[in-house]
C-alpha cells in the first residue's frame, strides 16, 4: 500500500507540474496576444485598420496570410517593402516584438470594434478655450492667406512627426507647421472664415486648426480609421466618416462637439444587406446638404441640414464600391467614382436620383477632381488606379454627360490637377511600376499627353497654387520631398524635403479645383 501510495503521489504531483507548465505557456501566450494587440494598435492600425481587416494597407489576418510564413511576416516588417508606405521596423521594434506580431497576423482574424456617439464626444480635447485671444491675422508674412498650400505629412511611421506643413505659394517659403501625432489625409477650409482649417487623420482624429497662429485649438476622435472629410456651405457644419468602424458623424464646426450620428450601412446593388466603409462627403454651394457615398452599399445619402432632424434622402443603386466625388459648378450634380462598375455615376442632388453613368476606365478614381472650360465646353477629367491592360483619362462634357475623349496614360492615375491660368491638366502615374516617379502633362486645347516629368519619387497628388504660377506635387516613398515646377514650363524650381508627404491642399482648393472655372483671385 505504502508503495503504491509512493507511486500515486508522484503521478499526482507529475500532472501538477504539467498542468501549470500548460497553464504558464497559456498564460504566457495570452499576455503575448494581449501585447502584440498594443503594439498593433499604437503602430500599424494607422495604416492596417484598427480591426486589422485592411485600411489603405492589405489586412493583417490568418486568412490573407494563409499561405505566409510566420518568419516571412517578420522578415517583410522588419525590412519593410520597396515602392510602398511599409518602413522597416526592424530597430524601431525588438526580435521579440516582432515575433509577436507575427504569431498575431498568424494565428486570429479580423476583430470587431466600436467606436460610438459617446467615445466620439469623450474624446473631445480643447487646445485654446478662449479662442477671442488668438491673433487677428497670420503671424507669419503672406500677403494673401488664399496663397496657402497644406502639405500632408505622414513621418515615416505615420505617428510622432505626422504634421501638416503650410506654404506661401507665391513665395514657396515655409510659413509653419502643425502636429497632428498621426499621419494626416484630407483637409478642408471654412468657406467664410479664412482663418479656419479642419484636418482628418488617417486614425480618425478631426484637428480644428487657426491658419493665423498655426496651432490646433481643438480635436476629436470621429472613428478609428477613414479619411472622408468636408465642410457644409455656410461652415456651421463639418462631417467626418469612417472605415472603421462604419459610421459617420455631423460636427459643430465651432465647438467640434458631435451633432448627429450614422450608422453605415444599406442593401447593396446585388440585394445585399451590407455594412458599409464611408466614401466620399462633400458640402454642396447647391442647397444646405451634406452628400455621403455609403461604400459597399452603392448608396447616396442627402442629409438636409436645414431641418432640425437633418432627414436623409437614401439613393440606391448608384454602383459597386462608391468613392471620391467631384462635384458640377453649381453643386447641383456629383460625379462619382464606382470602381467595380468602371464608371462614373452621375447623382442629380435636385432630384435626387442618378441620371447618367459615365464610362471610365477600369478602377476609375477622381481624387478631387479636376473642372475645365475649352472652347466653350464645361469638361469633367477622371482617371483611372486599377491593374488595367490600359490606362486612360476620362474626359466628359458637362452639359450632355458624354464623354469626349478617353486620353491613353502610361499608367494608373489617382489625382487630376487643372488650374484656369495653366495650360495643363497634370495626372500623377502612380502604383509600383517603373514608371510611378513620373507625372503626365495633358495639353487643355488638344486633350493630349504632351510631356512626361519624372518627379524623383513616387509621384501623389499634384495641386496647383492659387493663381497658378506653380504646380506642387509629392515625390513620396524613397523620395521623401516635395517638388515645385513653373506651371507653363514645368521646369523644377524647387525641392522641400518632407518625411513621407502625400496631399497637398490649396486654400482656394474649393473653388479652383472642385469647382474649377475661376480666375485666379
Amino acid at each position: 500500500m505504502r508503495t503504491h501510495s509512493k507511486f500515486a503521489y508522484s503521478l499526482v504531483a507529475s500532472l501538477v507540474v504539467m498542468i501549470m507548465a500548460v497553464l504558464t505557456t497559456t498564460v504566457a501566450q495570452a499576455g503575448d496576444m494581449q501585447d502584440a494587440e498594443k503594439l498593433f494598435t499604437q503602430n500599424c492600425a494607422v495604416c492596417h485598420g484598427a480591426d486589422r481587416g485592411g485600411y489603405f494597407a492589405p489586412a493583417l489576418t490568418q486568412e490573407r496570410l494563409a499561405n505566409t510564413s510566420e518568419a516571412a511576416i517578420r522578415s517583410m516588417t522588419s525590412n519593410g517593402i520597396s515602392e510602398t508606405q511599409m518602413p522597416p521596423w526592424g530597430g524601431k521594434l525588438s526580435t521579440t516584438e516582432l515575433r509577436k506580431l507575427s504569431a498575431l497576423f498568424k494565428s486570429t482574424s479580423k476583430t470587431k470594434v466600436s467606436f460610438g456617439i459617446e467615445e466620439i464626444r469623450k474624446s473631445l480635447k480643447v487646445e485654446v478655450a478662449d479662442e477671442s485671444a488668438l491673433p487677428p491675422k497670420p503671424t507669419y508674412p503672406i500677403k494673401d492667406i488664399n496663397d496657402l498650400m497644406g502639405i500632408m505629412a505622414r513621418g515615416r511611421y505615420s505617428t510622432g512627426n505626422s504634421r501638416v506643413v503650410f506654404f506661401d505659394g507665391k513665395t514657396n517659403r515655409q510659413v509653419g507647421e502643425v502636429p497632428t501625432e498621426h499621419a494626416p489625409h484630407n483637409m478642408d477650409f471654412h468657406p467664410t472664415d479664412p482663418r479656419w482649417a479642419y484636418v482628418k487623420t488617417d486614425t480618425g482624429y478631426v484637428h480644428k486648426i487657426d491658419l493665423y497662429s498655426m496651432r490646433t485649438v481643438r480635436s476629436i476622435r470621429t472613428g478609428l480609421n477613414g479619411p472622408a472629410l468636408a465642410i457644409s456651405r455656410d461652415g456651421r457644419y463639418v462631417m467626418a466618416g469612417a472605415y472603421v468602424p462604419h459610421t459617420a458623424v455631423i460636427l459643430d464646426s465651432k465647438t467640434l462637439e458631435p451633432v448627429k450620428f450614422f450608422e453605415l450601412k444599406g442593401v447593396d446593388p446585388d440585394g445585399k444587406m451590407v455594412e458599409s466603409d464611408s466614401g466620399m462627403i462633400t458640402g454642396t454651394p447647391f442647397a444646405d446638404y451634406l452628400v455621403i457615398a455609403i461604400e459597399n452599399a452603392g448608396q447616396v445619402w442627402i442629409i438636409d441640414y436645414s431641418k432640425p432632424d437633418m432627414p436623409v434622402t437614401k439613393i440606391k443603386n448608384v454602383g459597386r464600391h462608391l468613392h471620391d466625388a467631384v462635384l458640377s459648378p453649381d453643386g447641383r450634380y456629383v460625379m462619382i467614382a464606382s470602381y467595380k462598375d468602371n464608371n462614373f455615376p452621375v447623382v442629380d442632388l435636385k432630384e435626387k436620383k442618378v441620371v447618367k453613368k459615365i464610362t471610365g476606365g477600369c478602377v476609375p478614381h477622381l481624387g478631387s477632381g479636376s473642372i475645365i472650360k475649352v472652347k466653350g465646353k464645361t469638361l469633367g477629367i477622371g482617371t483611372n488606379i486599377g491593374g488595367c491592360d490600359k490606362y486612360v483619362v476620362t474626359v466628359w462634357d458637362l452639359d450632355t454627360w458624354e464623354v469626349v475623349k478617353q486620353i491613353p496614360v502610361m499608367g494608373p492615375t489617382e489625382s487630376p490637377a487643372a488650374n484656369p491660368n495653366a495650360p495643363y491638366i497634370v495626372v500623377d502615374i502612380v502604383g509600383t511600376g517603373p514608371d510611378a516617379d513620373k507625372m503626365q502633362l495633358i495639353d487643355k486645347e488638344t486633350l493630349e499627353v504632351v510631356k512626361t516629368v519624372t518627379v524623383g519619387g513616387h509621384s501623389h497628388f499634384p495641386e496647383y497654387t492659387a493663381n497658378g504660377d506653380y504646380l506642387y506635387i509629392s515625390a513620396g516613398y524613397q523620395g521623401d520631398k516635395v517638388v515645385i515646377y513653373k506651371s507653363d514650363t514645368m521646369t523644377k524650381v524647387k525641392e522641400i524635403a518632407i518625411e513621407n508627404p502625400v496631399g497637398t491642399f490649396s486654400h482656394v482648393r474649393p473653388k479652383i479645383v472642385s469647382i474649377g472655372l475661376e480666375k485666379s483671385l
